[in-house]
């Protein structure tokens, strides 16, 4: 009798909780709150264990031990191991790799290529490079970095010569994906041969050769 009294109290209060937002008897998950608090202790575990093991060595297991949650808390959020050493990536760089959004465009695009240039050299382009490492032999990894790194930020630069172009600062008949090229090549050439220095009098120089060949007369 007592078992049913329970049953029916847990029943009717479950009944209070889906009609009354404001209720604070709602059963609470196993485990700690899918808050962005957990979100974001897991993401930095998974960097510190990125920037010291590299990208195919750290576990799943181990971000949680790290991160003080579970497995199964992780895969709440994402899908795969891989999936979260991305987004522990990214979510570190972002800082790094903002630029204020004001002056003309070919400001912002200048900004953006000096900008580049300290992030490939710093030692978060230390990390950046051990995911590509990892990644290489495994097409599915590599596509799913373009997406969520590659094309984003060509998508930012691609906009910000699309303004140059309206403003009248560079040709009309301008290619954006060929200048994003002219651009940023060099960069990523010397910072993967490590054959001379990666520095901003490097950065400034190839913009200021390979503009001139795009801007309005």
């Amino acid at each position: 009798m007592l078992a049913k009294v329970k049953r029916n109290n847990y029943f009717r209060n479950g009944n209070v909780v889906m009609k009354g937002p404001k209720s604070k008897i709602a059963p609470r998950p196993r485990g700690r709150p899918r808050s962005e608090q957990a979100r974001q202790e897991i993401l930095q575990a998974a960097y510190t264990l990125l920037s010291d093991k590299g990208f195919n060595a750290v576990g799943s297991h181990e971000i949680a031990q790290a991160a003080g949650v579970s497995s199964a808390t992780l895969y709440r959020w994402w899908k795969s191991k891989e999936e979260i050493l991305f987004d522990a990536c990214f979510e570190h760089m972002r800082p790094s790799l903002t630029i204020p959004e004001t002056g003309s465009g070919l400001t912002r695009l200048r900004r953006y290529v000096l900008r580049a240039c300290e992030f490939l050299a710093s030692e978060e382009g230390t990390v950046m490079a051990r995911v590509l490492t990892g990644i290489y032999e495994d097409q599915r990894l590599r596509r799913m970095f373009l997406k969520r790194y590659v094309n984003q930020r060509r998508q930012i630069q691609r906009a910000i010569i699309e303004d140059s172009i309206a403003l009248g600062e560079l040709k009309p008949t301008t290619d954006p994906e060929l200048l994003i090229d002219m651009l940023s090549g060099p960069l990523f050439f010397r910072w993967l041969q490590g054959h001379a220095p990666l520095d901003k009098g490097f950065a400034k120089s190839i913009f200021d050769k390979v503009i001139p060949a795009f801007r309005s007369k």
